[in-house]
């Protein structure tokens, strides 16, 4: 019966939540409209030096390296707990 509580124990610590930052979401979606913004201005001007979202490119970086952020930072305490392999 002692298992049973504890196993619930754990399985509540880990849907706890840390606190959720807006503004990295408003970033993320930012950076997805200057890749769509980016892929149709490079139909419209074929030359990269007169589109003005000639390096619209980047933003792919920059939404992945956020992405990679908002996961590391959600399962950065749950790790211990979960585990390599269930994970």
């Amino acid at each position: 019966m002692e298992q049973a509580a504890t196993n619930s124990i754990t399985s509540s610590d880990l849907l706890r939540t840390r606190p959720h930052y807006e503004i990295l979401d408003g970033l993320r979606g930012v950076a997805a409209i200057v890749v769509v913004i980016f892929h149709f201005m490079e139909i419209v001007y074929t030359d990269p030096a007169t589109n003005f979202a000639g390096h619209g490119f980047l933003a792919v970086d920059f939404f992945f390296c956020l992405s990679g952020f908002v996961i590391a930072y959600a399962y950065d305490s749950r790790m211990e707990k979960v585990g390599f392999l269930p994970f």
